[in-house]
């Protein structure tokens, strides 16, 4: 009998200690996973108390360890109140246990994670997988937010530990994310949620977002073609701002890196301010004008910008104050819209009905958000619930920019119907005023006829002018450049003429009767030097300058001179047997080279320089009545042409001794 009442009171201690340890067991666990899991696709939050603690060691990971003493928390509260007093820059631990029924054995499960920072993930003390990089391992800090479910296997029935090691040393940084929060679900239902989530995204935010961009060009080409009206260009400026909103925004829900994540936020909302800012300045311009009511917004807009860009300075002020002139826009275009429809401005009703959609669906997101609390979360496995927000949003979005674009398009569908009236009304001018319009033209077309035909005859004029103060080739030169560069010519022949006792003769003739001599034998002379291409230079006083051989090159310059001379000799001689009055002529004739070119700007001339034009002078001053006196190197190039009477050497000033030859007549 003693042994069987001992081991009746140990049978009782046991029993008593297995049902406390099953009590313990069940009141432990966070969630328990069944096959009514399963079945109906839950979805569970695992934001029941969960036990961290601040440090840093692997062996917390460890099933069997005792946490007892550990802390409680919340997953979304731990990081912004309990670890934010102590030390931010720490690593946390934290443990939950979840429960597998018999039932559920074995079974796969997705863990969803939403966070902003660096994770290591344990199931019953195993490494399953690392989140980002942590700072403390001697790596750049680098915090995700996870965008793919965690697929786990459960395991066998019983209690399982779920530990999380986190870091996170700038929580209120850089990120709006805080904390974490970690849901479990069936893989088979949350992976058709998510990626039925990801291609309606991806449909419909990108797809909305390259319509806009669409929008964007045709109105943008459209103010190219057109840039008088200014409207084209604002709308084509709100649509580029609505594209990059919306693409910034969705590339921020594909990327887990919170960096990159916080710079597509501030994009789409730097994004969002410059559509909103066109919109307005697009709805003055078409219904009011731009005034303090715009200057406000937009001084708004950059106080807001400067907030965005610098967080830590007006953290508090930029949500509220974004919000503010965002509905200070709408509002605004409202007023403008309601104000252009009541003054029966055209067009604006199209406007209205867009705005009127718009408003509809904001008002009721609003008192929805209020009803509700602020919760404006889609059950994920509900998706005539998501299709229906999706449409709605469309419907939100598009209700404003495309009445803009059919306004702008019925307006210029307006101003082409008035054009093709008023071209309707010109062609139906009466007969007589189309006639007096043709009269008025011909005599324009007369007029026009006449002064070309003046200009013509002025221009000839000028171009004969010119081309007897200058050779041919300066004068065009000239005309196609402006200016006439120097020119340094080897082989020429410079002739010099000079009248014996002008000056006596003009004092006992008299002026007058010497310079009309004077015209008759230098034009004779002109054509002369024209019959064998030379060029004159000028005239000074009685004496006559010419050369032969440019400003186009000749062969026979030498020859052309001295029988261009001998002419000159034969015509004094036989005008001395009609005029009694005419005067004797010294020639002097030198071969060599010049450099020839156009002197000054004003009343300019062209001249040549050298010392072969003095040794010509030279020549003409040692000549005699009548003769025709020629240098040495000019004999040396004629000698075969002409016959010649030998002077010898004959002292010269400023030359010394020369040898002269007098040209007598051709060979």
């Amino acid at each position: 009998m003693k042994y069987i009442k001992n081991f009746y009171l140990l049978f009782l201690v046991l029993l008593s200690l297995f049902f406390q340890a099953q009590k313990k067991t069940e009141n432990s666990c966070s969630v328990t996973i069944n096959d009514k899991f399963f079945k109906e696709n839950q979805y569970i939050r695992l934001d029941k108390p969960w036990k961290f603690k601040i440090g840093d060691n692997k062996i917390w990971a460890n099933k069997n360890l005792d946490d007892s003493k550990w802390e409680n928390s919340l997953t979304d509260e731990f990081v912004n109140s309990k670890l934010q007093k102590k030390n931010p820059k720490d690593i946390v631990w934290l443990r939950t246990v979840i429960c597998i029924d018999s039932s559920a054995e074995h079974q796969p499960l997705a863990l969803e994670f939403r966070s902003g920072a660096a994770m290591d993930i344990y199931w019953d003390g195993k490494f399953i997988k690392r989140y980002g990089q942590f700072a403390k391992e001697g790596e750049e800090a680098k915090y995700v937010n996870p965008t793919l479910p965690l697929i786990l296997n459960g395991g066998a029935a019983g209690t399982h530990l779920l530990a999380v090691r986190y870091e996170n040393t700038e929580p209120f940084a850089e990120q709006t994310i805080h904390g974490f929060q970690i849901s479990i679900s069936n893989p088979n239902s949350t992976i058709a949620v998510m990626m039925r989530q990801i291609l309606m995204r991806g449909v419909l935010i990108e797809g909305i977002a390259f319509i806009f961009l669409t929008l964007f060009l045709i109105h943008f080409l459209a103010y190219l073609f057109y840039r008088k009206d200014r409207s084209n260009l604002l709308f084509s400026l709100f649509n580029l701002g609505m594209s990059v909103f919306l693409l910034a925004w969705f590339f921020s829900y594909e990327t887990e890196d919170i960096k990159t994540n916080v710079q597509l936020g501030y994009i789409s909302s730097f994004a969002g301010l410059f559509a909103s800012v066109f919109l307005s300045v697009m709805l003055n311009s078409l219904f009011g004008k731009i005034g303090l009511r715009f200057k406000i917004l937009a001084a708004l807009s950059v106080i807001l910008c400067f907030l965005i860009t610098f967080p830590s300075i007006g953290q508090d002020f930029a949500k509220p104050l974004y919000i503010f002139v965002i509905t200070s826009v709408c509002l605004e275009a409202l007023y403008l819209v309601i104000r252009a429809i009541i003054k029966k401005i055209p067009g604006s009703i199209i406007i209205g009905v867009g705005l009127l959609f718009f408003f509809i669906i904001l008002i009721g997101t609003i008192l929805y958000l209020i009803y509700s609390g602020g919760n404006l979360e889609v059950n994920p496995g509900n998706s005539f619930s998501e299709m229906s927000i999706f449409i709605i949003f469309i419907i939100f979005i598009f209700s404003l920019p495309f009445t803009l674009s059919a306004f702008l398009a019925w307006r210029s569908a307006n101003d082409n119907k008035n054009l093709n009236l008023q071209i309707e009304q010109v062609k139906n001018l009466s007969y007589e005023k189309q006639q007096i319009l043709q009269n008025q033209n011909d005599l324009l077309e007369n007029l026009v006829n006449e002064r070309t035909q003046e200009l013509q005859k002025e221009k000839q004029k000028t171009e004969d002018l010119l081309l007897n103060i200058l050779p041919h080739e300066v004068a065009e030169e000239l005309k196609e450049k402006g200016s006439s560069e120097a020119k340094y010519y080897d082989e020429v022949t410079v002739i010099f003429t000079d009248f014996v006792n002008f000056t006596q003769s003009s004092e006992r003739l008299g002026a007058e009767k010497m310079l009309s001599e004077l015209n008759e034998c230098f034009t004779e002379f002109d054509r002369i030097m024209e019959k064998y291409n030379l060029e004159k230079i000028k005239t000074i006083g009685d004496a006559y300058l010419a050369v032969s051989g440019l400003p186009v090159s000749n062969e026979e310059h030498a020859k052309n001179a001295v029988n261009a001379g001998l002419e000159i000799l034969s015509y004094i001689q036989q005008r001395k047997k009609d005029n009694s009055n005419t005067l004797d002529i010294r020639i002097g004739i030198h071969s060599g080279s010049v450099i020839a070119g156009i002197v000054g700007v004003k009343k300019f001339a062209y001249d040549i320089w050298g010392d072969t034009v003095n040794t010509a002078a030279r020549m003409e001053q040692n000549s005699s009545l009548g003769k025709l006196n020629v240098s040495e190197a000019t004999y040396k190039l004629i000698k075969d042409d002409f016959t010649f009477e030998y002077r010898g050497k004959i002292e010269t000033k400023g030359k010394g001794a020369m040898e002269m030859y007098f040209v007598n007549s051709l060979n």
